[in-house]
């Protein structure tokens, strides 16, 4: 009976870490996209600067990243390690994204 309740709260921790860092990640991704998009309407305006154009390119990768470990997240639990020892996927850097309204200063130190 032990043993069936430990395993029951390893499964339930398990959960809700992978539920948090698939939380994380889609904020990640709709943060980085909406930038993405934002500069991409001054670009198809012609009126982004080289900067703006650099800037897309870096987080075009970065959102690639994300979207890599939102898709890792999601074969977590068919490891055979599931629940017990499962390996997570290496999370990516989170972008300093200046324009971003929801970072305050304090976060990007």
């Amino acid at each position: 009976m032990k043993a069936e309740t430990t395993a029951a709260a390893r499964l339930a921790e398990a959960r809700t870490e992978l539920a948090a860092k698939n939380a994380r990640a889609v904020v990640q991704i709709a943060r980085i996209q909406d930038r993405v998009d934002t500069l991409g309407y001054g670009i198809d305006a012609g009126e982004a600067t080289e900067e703006d154009e650099v800037e897309q390119a870096a987080l075009l990768l970065s959102l690639k990243a994300w979207k890599a470990y939102k898709f890792a997240l999601g074969k977590v639990t068919a490891q055979p390690t599931w629940y017990a020892a499962p390996v997570w996927p290496a999370e990516p850097d989170v972008p300093v994204i200046a324009a971003d309204p929801e970072v305050n200063a304090a976060d990007l130190m």
